[in-house]
């Protein structure tokens, strides 16, 4: 039997991962974190609440490092 809920489930967690390495290459190069780099759970809550809104991993990094005014 193919059940849709998990396959779109499926999806959405590759997408989410991809879009964490993206996030993650992406602060190591501009030097916001320096390897190794431990993703804590809450952490990662507020990642994917940045890839659920559609940010950009870009984008995610700049909410997540920069300065609050």
């Amino acid at each position: 039997m193919h059940d849709d809920a998990s396959v779109s489930l499926s999806q959405d967690l590759i997408e989410l991962h991809a879009w964490l390495s993206d996030w993650y290459d992406y602060v190591s190069a501009v030097g916001y974190i320096h390897p190794p780099f431990t993703l804590d759970e809450a952490t990662a809550d507020r990642l994917e609440g940045y890839f659920k809104a559609g940010l950009t991993p870009a984008e995610g990094a700049f909410l997540f490092f920069g300065i609050v005014h």
